[in-house]
């Protein structure tokens, strides 16, 4: 059996899915406050944030001070466009965009990109979200409309069955590689259509501004209704 990809790894374990949860839902935190949170020894929520940053999930600076001593640390999840040189979620676009050829398994012959937008901006995001899903385990493709995006057979099924907010974090994953590829695709809705077994993400293309236009608005949060534990936008069928 092929060893499973860093990314899978990384995001199979319970521990940093939470610590993920609790940054993406609250924002920046300290490590001893995430520990807390997630109920950790501080030591072991480090050496996960520590695994966490190195697959570029999660990000960390020193609090600013204005007295002398060692600073505390400050993580943050990962998001929107990273303007560090050589950051981790850059080189992993860069990286992505180099196996294009071989990563886009998501594009049925003769559909070149989501409904309404085209071009290379749009394919460096398509190519990067194959990228990002094929490393942590998802079997994923474009639906026939070109409206949405189908996940199929989710590789954390056994963990979502007791934490359905495991969910709503790849959800926001999916969104910062849309995000952090810089281009007009967005994720704006998560329906758990048959989960684990089928999920679908909604996608838009938002229309890029000329210099003289007023960039165009974000589209709203997603429009699905919260129904599931403590998953935010996410809807199941009936509700």
């Amino acid at each position: 059996m092929a060893a499973q990809p860093p990314s899978y790894k990384t995001l199979a374990s319970l521990s940093r899915m939470n610590l993920l949860y609790q940054l993406q839902s609250r924002g920046t935190m300290t490590v001893n406050d995430l520990a807390e949170a997630a109920g950790l020894h501080h030591n072991t929520a480090r050496e996960h944030l520590d695994r966490l940053i190195n697959e570029g999930f999660v990000t960390c600076a020193p609090q600013p001070r204005d007295s002398k001593g060692r600073p505390k640390m400050l993580y943050s999840a990962a998001g929107g466009v990273s303007t560090e040189l050589g950051s981790i979620r850059s080189r992993k676009i860069e990286a992505a965009q180099e196996r294009a050829d071989q990563l886009r398994r998501m594009l049925p012959a003769g559909q070149a990109a989501v409904a309404g937008c085209a071009g290379p901006a749009a394919q460096r995001q398509l190519d990067a979200l194959d990228d990002h899903l094929d490393q942590a385990g998802f079997d994923a493709s474009i639906a026939a409309n070109r409206e949405q995006l189908h996940l199929r057979d989710c590789p954390y099924s056994e963990m979502v069955k007791d934490h359905p907010e495991v969910c709503g974090v790849h959800y926001r994953l999916i969104q910062g590689v849309l995000e952090q590829a810089d281009g007009p695709l967005r994720a704006v809705g998560l329906n758990l259509v048959d989960a684990p077994h089928l999920c679908v993400i909604d996608v838009v293309a938002i229309p890029v501004a000329r210099d003289d236009e007023p960039a165009p608005s974000t589209p709203a949060a997603p429009r699905a209704v919260a129904n599931s534990g403590n998953l935010p936008g996410a809807s199941r069928p009936g509700h």
